[in-house]
């Protein structure tokens, strides 16, 4: 399995600490993980991990850092997640099974926010949930059989920091023909990573490669919302930009179109509190999704294919 990872030590070494505590016995799998060059190594394998770390020099994104340790790997299947992933006991028993029992499939687990730190999930955190087979094909949980990585070539290496790299990579096998399935067993609990305004700001405007995606894969539109917008966000923050202008004459109007836009940040589950500090939150919201939109207006006219 291939790990990479940059400036996450702690995080790296709390997914390493749960690799060796599969209940897969460990002489049939290894675990590969390819730092960037310029980071200085922290956490260390747990005794007994059958770990192995690479560096890559001149590294710009997760995709170079995947290929060489997929390729340095030996097994016949490649399973990835992430440095910020914690994967349940059972979860590389689990993907395995799936997988042999599957021959040639590429396999998508089962992701959901680490349960030691859901508390944290409120304002600009971001974690992911991924509860049922998915059109992106996120690494933080899947498995390709290596004879396909080796007939694809592996991830575009061309695709900047580590969006868009992934869901390429199956589009190319699918449109091949490969099958994808869902190991829904196959659990990794993906931490929640809280966010300064700063560092949310400065990943919305890197997070552009959808637009790439579809003018490669222009089939792929209809996984957008709405085909045309990236994130439900997005689209309803285009509806709720008039709403100001109407204010004043039609309020309940100018409400309705808020709303929509409103209730995806409304922390449910928390009750009141969650409630008032989700509408709180919205201006810087509205900040940071505004400036994710702005970013693919500018990647579309990069990629002439329009995306919002």
């Amino acid at each position: 399995m291939v790990i990479p990872t940059k400036d996450r030590e702690s995080r790296l070494a709390f997914a390493l600490d749960a690799l060796a505590q599969q209940t897969l016995g460990r002489e049939r799998f290894e675990v590969v993980v390819v730092r960037a060059s310029d980071q200085a190594p922290q956490a260390s394998a747990p005794k007994g991990l059958p770990c192995r770390f690479l560096a890559l020099a001149g590294s710009t994104g997760a995709g170079p850092q995947r290929n060489l340790g997929w390729r340095a790997a030996s097994a016949p299947v490649a399973v990835f997640t992430d440095d910020d992933c914690r994967p349940a006991p059972d979860w590389l028993e689990c993907m395995l099974a799936a997988a042999y029992a599957r021959p040639g499939v590429i396999l998508q687990g089962r992701t959901e926010p680490d349960p030691d730190e859901r508390q944290l999930l409120h304002g600009l955190a971001r974690s992911i949930s991924i509860a049922e087979p998915t059109d992106w094909y996120e690494t933080c949980n899947i498995a390709y059989p290596r004879s396909l990585l080796e007939r694809l070539d592996g991830f575009d290496e061309r695709f900047p920091g580590a969006w868009g790299e992934d869901t390429d990579l199956a589009l190319r096998a699918r449109e091949q023909g490969a099958e994808v399935g869902f190991a829904g067993d196959a659990l990794v609990w993906h931490a929640v990573n809280p966010r300064s305004p700063a560092r949310a700001l400065a990943e919305a405007l890197a997070r552009d490669a959808v637009p790439a995606v579809i003018a490669r894969h222009p089939r792929q539109r209809e996984a957008l919302y709405l085909r045309l917008f990236a994130r439900h966000a997005h689209g309803r923050l285009l509806l709720a930009g008039p709403a100001a202008l109407l204010a004043r004459r039609r309020p309940v109007l100018a409400l309705a179109l808020v709303v929509p836009y409103a209730s995806r940040y409304r922390n449910p589950g928390r009750g009141l509190l969650g409630l008032v500090r989700g509408f709180a939150q919205l201006p810087v919201r509205v900040f940071i999704d505004a400036v994710e939109i702005l970013a693919m207006v500018r990647a579309s006219a990069k990629h002439r294919t329009l995306v919002l």
